[in-house]
């Protein structure tokens, strides 16, 4: 059997929030995986971003396959980063 990975989900009036451990590439991946058909189908998605490590977060609009592959490899970077200052 595989090891259980947590996964934390917040629901209020306005946001579906999931949270996953950063040492969880797979299921990462897999999220990737999944925004980026959902992508590919014609619909944008608009990402904020926020890092414990800034005072402001980071709004992105993302409406084709490019300007997905950029934002995955901004966020696997920045996911390195953070993994090396733990």
């Amino acid at each position: 059997m595989k090891d259980v990975q947590d996964v934390n989900i917040s629901i209020n009036n306005r946001v579906f929030t999931l949270d996953l451990a950063i040492e969880d590439e797979k299921l990462i991946e897999t999220i990737f995986h999944t925004l980026a058909e959902y992508v590919k189908k014609g619909f944008s998605i608009k990402v904020r971003e926020a890092y414990v490590t800034s005072l402001s977060d980071s709004l992105k609009i993302i409406s084709n396959r490019a300007q997905m592959d950029e934002w995955r490899a901004e966020t696997k970077q920045l996911i390195s980063i953070v993994r090396k200052g733990k």
